[in-house]
């Protein structure tokens, strides 16, 4: 290599690499010194052919998402964005990677960025960069988190599993804290130490550092009682003043283990101390009180507004207002276009409101807002529908796909629910979480005594459908499906009952929307799908090849696993995949498009069928049939009901059949329950139907004999 090349690389603080193994992480130094290039990669010392390993977690993940470049025909270049490493000999490194893709070789290049880092501190701009680094603390602690849930759910021995933890959180930058369930500490990191000052070694009446956390988050948080009740993560600073009087600022992330069962076995805590940014910003009365990223007031200036106006003596509502599967969108889109999304929101709400009302942004996807002069519920409602209004245009990603949302909206009115500021975000915080819809919908809850005695019954209830899944207290029934060419039972949808012990026989109406607010809708999801498998075996035994038909609920749909789940059910029952069907609604497809394409892809590439539920209630959108890999449309009952007298009905059923058939779709109607409406069906072309004129949903034993009366 050229010295004087060589020289400016060394200037520049930068160090090119040559990727020889994209899976492994097999990288050779072309050229660079540069004294941080051997802190960070220490086998640089003896050699230039090092791995990218956990060792360097960040950088191993930038790996992952720099193979798009590495593998691709044409040379293209990614960037990693800043980021920070620590070093074994506790170095702090600021740096950014390059990945490059040029002539058929792939570079990786890194540059330390650790003068640039200096100089802006210095700056009002330093200013505004750290403030936006520090909202995205959180994107690091997720990836962390991710990691130590890998390690907390392996079926190891405790041991293995503390030394591993160990490994994983010894080295991060900031305090990591894990607990068992009822927040006792089984393992904190060297910077838990540092941030609070104490030693490993300290003394027995001296506080430790998850009590200082959580002391904290009683006195300074309205919401901690739901968080704990309903097993929330949280993120969010507190104010803590160390002994004697040192006061810091703490961004403290709290996350929960859970079970299938959703129940807690850990507490995951991760704490920065942002005392520093804290100083920078009080310098700037506009950037302490303000969000930088959405550029509304902050957490901060929206409690000072509560306190005048509530000082003021004049009615008003208070909403709180939250991104529904906020973390999922983050997830699929990334934290670019999460931001994106707060940014655009936040200026059309603000579109919406009156010159004497108030918006803030409190929380990361989290909004406050004080509509003044406002007296009973039918006003707010009102201007709750512009705020609504402005959600239904397609938001657009930084990849041009159009993408909907809905907000869950929680409400209290000032004097009537409460008079201070503490209760009213408190009980506004109940409101918006006893209101989360789903169905993906937006939707407001006001604040009242029976939503506080609602909340605890929601709590009892969680703790019955654990046990209904502990002690094996879920039916499958079975409603037939008729092949009306054929006139035979050729399909059942499978539909659960809960035998309670002390209430009876219980409809999943009554216990499923529940179950979805708990999370518990995967562990009873999975237990659905292991029956059903159970029962089609159970069919083939008595010499029928009849398809069960199960539901998806829209949790399940983005659960990570779920596809692994159903292969291995299907091998462990021995079962055709093609004696199972899958029924997903309108408003999962329409908004969770890309993640359903990539699910029921998979279903059907093993022969499992799949179908759309409840056809025509809600987004009937025809672009999804054609480009979806779906097999039958379920027309809903709605439209069955009067389609003998209707004939709106009529025109509807015609339309989706035909429609459907150009499609090369099957169509199933729901709800027959007449022979007239049999008839018109017929006379129609549809392929099938079910209803109450053949049978309502039965046991097992039940469909049986109907099978054989049936034939």
């Amino acid at each position: 290599m050229h010295a004087t090349l060589l020289s400016v690389l060394n200037s520049l603080q930068q160090v090119i690499f040559e990727v020889t193994n994209c899976d492994t992480g097999e990288v050779q130094r072309i050229a660079g010194n540069s004294q941080w290039a051997f802190d960070l990669f220490p086998l640089l010392h003896q050699q230039d052919t090092i791995f990218i390993d956990d060792h360097t977690p960040f950088l191993q993940d930038f790996l992952i998402d720099a193979q798009q470049v590495w593998q691709g025909n044409r040379n293209n270049t990614l960037k990693s964005g800043f980021w920070t490493e620590v070093t074994d000999n506790q170095k702090e490194l600021h740096l950014e990677a390059t990945a490059i893709r040029h002539n058929d070789k792939n570079i990786l290049l890194i540059t330390s960025l650790a003068e640039e880092f200096k100089s802006k501190q210095n700056t009002l701009q330093s200013a505004r960069e750290l403030l936006l680094s520090n909202d995205r603390l959180i994107e690091q602690n997720e990836y962390l988190h991710s990691r130590l849930l890998t390690i907390l759910k392996k079926p190891e021995q405790q041991g293995d599993i503390l030394i591993a933890l160990t490994k994983a959180i010894e080295n991060a930058g900031f305090s990591v804290i894990i607990t068992d369930s009822s927040l006792q500490t089984l393992i904190e990191n060297s910077s838990t130490y540092s941030l609070f000052e104490q030693r490993r070694q300290a003394l027995e009446h001296d506080e430790k550092p998850i009590d200082i956390i959580f002391n904290l988050m009683k006195s300074q948080l309205p919401e901690f009682d739901r968080i704990m009740n309903t097993k929330s993560g949280w993120d969010g600073e507190l104010c803590w003043i160390s002994p004697p009087s040192t006061l810091k600022w703490l961004k403290i992330a709290l996350y929960p283990v859970k079970t299938e069962l959703n129940e807690v076995n850990n507490w995951i805590i991760f704490t920065n101390d942002v005392t520093n940014i804290k100083h920078l910003v009080q310098k700037n009365e506009q950037l302490a009180l303000q969000d930088m990223l959405t550029e509304l007031p902050n957490r901060f200036s929206f409690w000072q507004k509560l306190e005048r106006q509530t000082n003021e003596h004049k009615p008003f509502y208070l909403l709180y207002l939250d991104i529904n599967n906020f973390r999922s969108h983050n997830e699929y889109y990334g934290h670019d276009d999460g931001d994106k999304l707060l940014i655009e929101l936040s200026e059309r709400i603000t579109a919406t409101l009156n010159n004497n009302d108030y918006l803030a942004r409190i929380g990361g996807d989290e909004f406050a807002i004080i509509l003044s002069d406002i007296e009973n519920e039918h006003d707010c409602k009102k201007r709750l529908d512009k705020i609504f209004a402005c959600t239904y245009k397609p938001f657009i990603s930084t990849k041009g796909e159009p993408y909907s949302i809905s907000v869950s909206v929680g409400a209290a009115n000032y004097p009537k629910d409460a008079n201070s500021v503490e209760e009213l975000m408190k009980f506004v915080d109940l409101s918006a979480y006893s209101g989360k819809d789903n169905n993906n919908k937006n939707s407001i809850q006001f604040y009242s005594q029976s939503l506080q005695d609602a909340s605890l019954h929601i709590i009892e209830l969680e703790k019955e459908l654990r046990d209904a899944i502990k002690y094996h207290q879920f039916e499958l029934y079975l409603q037939p499906i008729v092949n009306l060419e054929q006139n035979s039972i050729y399909k059942a949808e499978a539909l659960i009952r809960w035998n309670h012990p002390e209430k009876g026989l219980i409809s999943p109406i009554q216990f499923i929307p529940e179950a979805e607010k708990s999370e518990l809708i995967n562990a009873i999801g999975h237990w659905v799908i292991k029956s059903a498998c159970e029962l089609v075996k159970q069919l083939n035994k008595h010499g029928y090849n009849i398809k069960i038909s199960i539901n998806l609920s829209p949790s399940q749909v983005i659960e990570e696993n779920l596809f692994s789940f159903i292969h291995n059910c299907i091998k462990e029952y021995n079962i055709e995949p093609d004696l199972l069907e899958f029924e997903v609604t309108e408003g999962v497809l329409v908004n969770d498009y890309a993640i359903a394409e990539k699910l029921l892809s998979k279903i059907r590439a093993i022969g499992m069928s799949v179908s759309v539920d409840d056809f025509g209630t809600g987004y009937s959108s025809l672009a999804y049939l054609k480009r979806l890999p779906l097999d039958f449309v379920k027309i809903d009952q709605s439209f069955v009901k009067d389609i003998v007298v209707d004939d709106n009905d009529k025109a509807i059923v015609r339309a989706v059949i035909a429609m459907a058939h150009n499609l090369n779709l099957g169509v199933t109607a729901e709800g027959v329950e007449t022979v007239e409406q049999l008839k018109f069906l017929k006379n129609n072309a549809c392929n099938s139907v079910q209803g109450y004129l053949y049978s309502r949903p039965i046991n097992f034993e039940s469909f049986l004999k109907l099978i054989k009366e049936f034939y």
